[in-house]
């Protein structure tokens, strides 16, 4: 039996994104969503549908998507939406590697720490155990949803996305972009956004500033984002195609 009600709050938060995401399943079976929209996409609007304030909404989608991500996502493929392109940014600047090995370090310090403090004080054990895993499984769906949830270029958007951390929906009309060795300007520039780790190779310049929402809720106008590319190549020649269909969008070499 639990003797301590820091384990219970854990517990029930767990719960409680599990009926989130029982209920967004049950809803996708009834056909509502069509494919069109990713997990957390799918939780946040059944969530608002709901009528809960867009930013609870926002906080609660984030953490049943980790759970997702972290726990029952291992069969799935990179989402991409019916006549859409994913492009992933986690491979070329070992992203991933990188979270993959911060997932590592933290269940070698859970089991650690759990095996000095479970000598003298076991609640104080089970309860940073407690702690300790759900952090770890926190890491693990953001790295799982890095790979998971690419940058999708559709006949009208392209869809920028880091894992859960952040997203900006940027209209193909109102994107010129820069290919090659681009010249990025420096992280904590305002209103710009480099969207993955590492040095960018592309581009984008808005004509209207883009809203870039936060996992938990926030946000900020932006108007220059930086890409970090697996296949800048790959990604250009699809831009390329997919603007024959935008007149207005333009591209820059």
């Amino acid at each position: 039996m639990f003797r301590s009600m820091g384990l219970l709050l854990p517990l029930e938060a767990a719960a409680g994104a599990a009926l989130v995401l029982f209920a967004v399943w049950r809803r996708g079976r009834r056909g509502a969503t069509n494919g069109s929209l990713d997990v957390p996409e799918r939780i946040h609007d059944a969530l608002v549908r709901a009528r809960l304030p867009d930013g609870a909404a926002t906080a609660i989608a984030t953490e049943a998507a980790v759970l997702y991500f972290a726990l029952f996502a291992w069969k799935r493929k990179p989402f991409a939406p019916p006549g859409g392109r994913a492009f992933s940014y986690h491979r070329r600047n070992a992203y991933a590697a990188l979270l993959y090995a911060v997932v590592g370090i933290a269940v070698v310090e859970m089991a650690a720490v759990d095996l000095i403090v479970r000598a003298s004080h076991v609640t104080a054990a089970n309860v940073l155990l407690v702690v300790d895993a759900l952090a770890a499984i926190w890491l693990l769906g953001f790295a799982r949803a890095v790979q998971l949830r690419p940058i999708l270029l559709t006949s009208d958007a392209l869809l920028i996305r880091n894992g859960l951390a952040a997203r900006v929906d940027v209209p193909l009309a109102h994107a010129t972009i820069e290919f090659g060795r681009v010249r990025a300007p420096a992280k904590g520039t305002p209103r710009y956004l480099r969207a993955a780790m590492g040095q960018p190779n592309a581009l984008i310049a808005l004509r209207e500033p883009a809203t870039l929402r936060r996992a938990y809720g926030g946000s900020r106008l932006i108007d220059r984002i930086g890409l970090v590319l697996d296949d800048p190549k790959g990604f250009e020649t699809a831009w390329k195609a997919f603007v024959l269909e935008t007149p207005d969008a333009v591209t820059h070499m």
